[in-house]
């Protein structure tokens, strides 16, 4: 069997720069399982040859070092050709977190590199789990079929019967997962779950439901009702009445305040504790992560993650030219950018549910005020779309590498939350 495959630049790097160890830099699109959970990542192909992501200085805002958090667990899918590897250049990579997407094909007008036993084999060695396209089943390619650990179902090439067929075909024949990209609708997500297909690039699952879930906006009332009263900063009491009534929403609250992202070392024992220690203005972020992290109903586990992580992104942009307060609030509208999404009704309505600044608002749904240019960033460092980005560069006077920098601190910050 044969499928014509569009070949993209290699993803080699220069290892005499490198920093052994350190996650590979470039534009990162999620990669979900079968329960649409974030189970990695993959670097896109580029043009730009990536680096090793660099050093970061310490923010010293009581938050963690960007640097301590680019250190993703995740696997991260990188391009490569055995020639890539033949000389050495993704020896710096950590098997670990790296899984090796190895492609025949190189840049355009370079020569193709053909598959290797001897080289893959090496890399096996070395603990690195390799992935193939869907030639890998082709009889030519039988050598290679027991150094897979995933076959790639690349759906802009593949009519879905047939990459269904090919998904039970690697069940059957091989020990390895199929994992299919460029994945668009819940439909063809669903006809794939059903051929065994573990993983999955695309965002489909972003998209709200045509009509409104009511059962998601039940279970999230009283989390809305907690927000809206930090918001209005009630009295600690009746915050505290709330909270009673609702011990699984204070655990998880008390949970996320004391997890390492909050960048403290002491433990936060109550909510009074925690309205004394850093104040309710701050407190409101940890609220609004509630939402994220409890996702209701159908809505997708990997919402509640992009969701805390275009919060994030937008936080630490902020941060580099506004206040701390602001850049709070950045992190909100990032967060609630995806509330439609997130209480499975439209934006307009899920916004009116909470008492929001407006500057917010203004960020969210109409892409206009101080937030807005940090909304645009981060939704196209989430779809990896290069022109974006170069565009919002020029526009904004930040460096396209630095995007993508900001935009891996922010998906390792979402790691320590569990999603």
């Amino acid at each position: 069997m044969s499928t014509i495959i569009q070949e993209s630049p290699s993803l080699a790097v220069n290892a005499r720069e490198a920093v052994l160890g350190r996650p590979p830099m470039g534009a990162r699109r999620v990669v979900v399982d079968e329960h649409r959970a974030v189970a990695g990542y993959q670097l896109t192909p580029s043009a730009r040859n990536p680096q090793p992501t660099p050093t970061a200085p310490a923010s010293g805002d009581g938050e963690i070092a960007p640097d301590e958090e680019t250190r993703l667990t995740k696997p991260t899918f990188v391009r490569c050709t055995c020639q890539d590897l033949a000389e050495g250049e993704l020896d710096w990579l950590d098997p670990h977190c790296v899984v090796l997407e190895v492609h025949e094909g190189g840049a355009p007008g370079i020569e193709p590199s053909p598959l290797d036993h001897a080289v893959l084999q090496a890399a096996r060695a070395k603990g690195f789990k390799l992935a193939f396209d869907s030639r890998l089943l082709g009889a030519a390619y039988a050598q290679f079929v027991p150094l897979a650990s995933f076959v790639i179902l690349e759906m802009g090439v593949l009519e879905l019967d047939r990459a269904a067929a090919v998904a039970r075909a690697v069940h059957a024949n091989t020990k390895a997962a199929p994992f299919a990209t460029q994945v668009r609708t819940a439909a063809e997500f669903e006809y794939l779950q059903r051929a065994g297909v573990k993983l999955y690039e695309g965002l489909w699952f972003t998209q709200p439901p045509a009509s409104p879930d009511r059962s998601i906006q039940l279970a999230y009332a009283p989390l809305i009702n907690l927000m809206n009263m930090v918001l209005r900063e009630a009295e600690v009491n009746e915050i505290e009445d709330l909270l009673k009534r609702e011990p699984t929403l204070s655990f998880k609250l008390l949970r996320y305040i004391n997890s390492a992202g909050f960048g403290r070392k002491m433990e936060i024992a109550s909510f009074r504790h925690a309205v004394l220690t850093v104040g309710m203005k701050r407190l409101f972020r940890w609220t609004a992560l509630l939402i994220a992290g409890t996702p209701a109903g159908n809505v997708a586990p990997a919402i509640g993650t992009l969701a805390i992580v275009r919060g994030r992104m937008m936080e630490l942009l902020a941060l580099e030219t506004l206040s701390g307060p602001e850049a709070d609030l950045a992190f909100v509208a990032g967060m609630f950018s995806m509330l439609d999404a997130l209480l499975g009704m439209p934006l307009v309505d899920a916004l009116a549910l909470v008492t929001l600044p407006a500057s917010v608002t203004d960020a969210v749904l109409r892409n206009e005020g101080a937030f807005a240019r940090y909304l645009a960033i981060a939704r196209a460092c989430e779809s990896a779309d290069e022109a974006s980005l170069d565009i919002l560069s020029a526009r904004y006077g930040i460096a396209v590498d630095r995007m993508i920098t900001v935009h891996q601190d922010a998906l390792a910050w979402g790691e320590q939350f569990g999603h």
